[in-house]
């Protein structure tokens, strides 16, 4: 289980294995913070415990921006259309531009597995005429690309050839099929990414967990009609069973799942609103109080049902479990007990067999000396006086965010005097929407909201500087009743000038004087004392603006102790400002003392045999 306190476990699993590094990844998501989708770029390159950019941070930490620049051209994300939660502007989110694909579900309802796969390459060259090794890592979770502080479950799967492993091939097949789903043109690298990906996992093999005797993939809603709920994947005989799911509906228990359940946990509200038909063939039924404080549940009160933005908390795994004699069938993944799951949504399901011992419900939900278990927060449910309570139904602002959100949009990129501007156009009519005001703006630039009208297809132009343009397009959508709900589409941009990454990254670096004390803070002699953005911060804190670009003493003085001390710390630095030199991002003269030092330190390592560079490590 991933608990609420440890938000980056799902992005410490994506971090290369030693002695390799990112070479391509896929994913698919439900809901995305563009937040949470800037660490995994930082997962795949950074040493750090932490790569996400915290709110309010002014000058964004260089290793971040490097792996961004570096390693954001090599993920291909797809998510629910509607679902990219407004974050703070930020001009760093300019490296995401072209990551995120929305897709939209086949037969109306969401598209909503949580899937990575990443594949690896050795740092190493391999043998003459070899190519480097390569390994493939699956994730399988029923995490959002979020920061929600809730429970969810992970599974990891490592690569291992060999006979006896594990076979993926339906999750190539689900990401093929996520091509066909998108809701816009799909750019030629996406696809072909997709499909070398998906073609690997056709014969790859990976290790199945401790204790599991088989592992099977179950991707629902991508058939060519409906999923028939007779389909269902879940048995309909066992001796004992547990369902885990936050949501759940009257459709599953009377329609895909007519059978008895021994224990079903869920989130009252959802409990609330069932028929007592619904649970009739439920044995003990549970809510789940992990005492996560209210508030981290409770956002803007204006914020729609759905809107992206609408923080998780508490319970948000999907486990479905049944027992028997002796043998265990676990199912985990995106689906929850909800008719929509299994008829009409885009799901995927893990099931994992094998013996009680290892898998039974006991295992899972029961505690031991060192840590109390799942069952410590298993509360009695008491069904409602009287009639169901029905939900917040989906508000019609949420029906026209996901409308908004799958038309097409271009954005034209064209000189206007010293600066730029870009003309934002969508293929079809915004629709119409009767008592709703609709704002957008770029998302660097949130002070130039304006308003649009309903009824024709948008064409607003923005001014804006070369650091300042967005390929993310927001839009708030407001009605009468003050009621609000703000997302995100992307929007690929034409006519962009080639050296406009170079000019941003430069820009997010800052001065002279900033970058020397963020490289004083990387080469402190205890950097195990603070962490990453801690490093920045101070390096920072004091920085002003008119750096003139002259090497500071004290930067000469570090360099120099450090060539004497630590080669190897220069030899770990050396790609980054290689990368940053051949992007004109250092100060004038830098590069050219950075080399000098970084040879005399290399070479004397090796004759004192004190330390040795890295294999592969870039040179000049």
């Amino acid at each position: 289980m991933l608990q609420p306190t440890n938000r980056l476990t799902l992005i410490g699993a994506m971090r290369p294995p030693a002695g390799f590094r990112i070479e391509s990844a896929m994913a698919v998501t439900f809901t995305i913070d563009l937040r949470a989708l800037l660490a995994a770029p930082a997962a795949f390159a950074l040493t750090g415990p932490d790569g996400v950019v915290a709110d309010g941070e002014q000058l964004e930490p260089v290793e971040l921006l490097h792996a961004l620049r570096s390693h954001a051209g090599k993920i291909t994300v797809f998510n629910q259309a509607g679902f990219t939660a407004v974050p703070p502007s930020r001009r760093v989110f300019a490296f995401l531009e072209g990551a995120v694909v929305p897709v939209d579900a086949p037969h109306g309802g969401i598209v909503h597995p949580k899937v990575w796969v990443l594949r690896y390459e050795a740092c190493d060259d391999g043998p003459a005429g070899e190519a480097r090794q390569q390994r493939l890592r699956v994730l399988v979770a029923s995490r959002n690309l979020t920061f929600d502080a809730s429970w969810d479950a992970v599974l990891r799967l490592d690569e291992s050839p060999g006979p006896g492993g594990a076979r993926l091939e339906p999750i190539g097949e689900l990401f093929e099929g996520l091509l066909d789903a998108a809701v816009g043109d799909v750019a030629e690298a996406h696809r072909e990414r997709v499909q070398s990906l998906a073609a690997v996992l056709q014969t790859a093999t990976f290790a199945l967990p401790e204790g599991v005797d088989d592992l099977r993939v179950h991707v629902l809603g991508l058939d060519s009609r409906p999923t028939p709920p007779k389909g269902s994947p879940l048995p309909g005989n066992a001796e004992r069973s547990l369902v885990i799911s936050p949501f759940v509906s009257d459709g599953f228990f009377n329609t895909v799942h007519p059978h008895p359940i021994t224990e079903l946990v869920s989130l009252e509200a959802w409990l609330d609103s069932l028929k007592p038909a619904a649970l009739a063939n439920v044995g003990t039924t549970y809510t789940f109080d992990d005492h996560s404080p209210i508030e981290l549940a409770t956002p803007d009160d204006r914020s729609s049902p759905l809107d992206p933005a609408r923080p998780l908390a508490g319970l948000h795994a999907k486990v479905f479990a049944f027992e028997t004699g002796d043998r265990a069938r676990l199912f985990m993944g995106s689906a929850n007990a909800t008719y929509s799951a299994f008829h009409s949504s885009v799901e995927i399901l893990v099931e994992l067999t094998g013996p009680t011992a290892t898998l039974g419900i006991d295992r899972l939900c029961d505690g031991d000396e060192d840590e109390p278990g799942l069952r410590e927060w298993f509360i009695s449910y008491r069904p409602p006086d009287g009639e169901p309570i029905p939900l917040n139904d989906t508000s019609t602002l949420d029906r026209a965010r996901v409308v908004i959100a799958r038309l097409q949009f271009e954005g034209h990129v064209e000189a206007s005097g010293s600066n730029w501007a870009v003309t934002y156009r969508s293929s079809a009519p915004l629709p119409s929407l009767d008592g709703m005001d609709v704002h957008c703006w770029p998302l660097s630039s949130a002070g130039n909201r304006r308003e649009v009208a309903g009824g024709s297809p948008l064409e607003e132009r923005f001014e804006t500087s070369l650091e300042a343009m967005s390929g993310f397009l927001a839009f708030e959508l407001a009605d009468e009743d003050g009621l609000l709900t703000e997302f995100v589409v992307p929007v690929p941009l034409r006519g962009v000038p080639e050296h406009r990454e170079r000019f941003l990254l430069r820009s997010l670096i800052g001065n002279a004087e900033r970058f020397f004390r963020y490289l004083l803070a990387l080469l402190d002699e205890d950097p195990g004392q603070r962490d990453l953005l801690d490093a920045v911060e101070r390096a920072s804190a004091d920085a002003s603006n008119d750096g003139t670009g002259a090497v500071a003493l004290p930067v000469l003085e570090k360099l120099l102790r450090t060539m004497r001390r630590d080669p190897a710390k220069l030899a770990g630095l050396h790609p980054l400002v290689s990368d940053l030199a051949a992007d004109d991002a250092l100060p004038a003269g830098f590069a050219e003392l950075w080399n000098a030092i970084f040879d005399v330190a290399i070479a004397g390592a090796a004759q004192g045999d004190t330390a040795q560079a890295p294999a592969g490590a870039p040179t000049r």
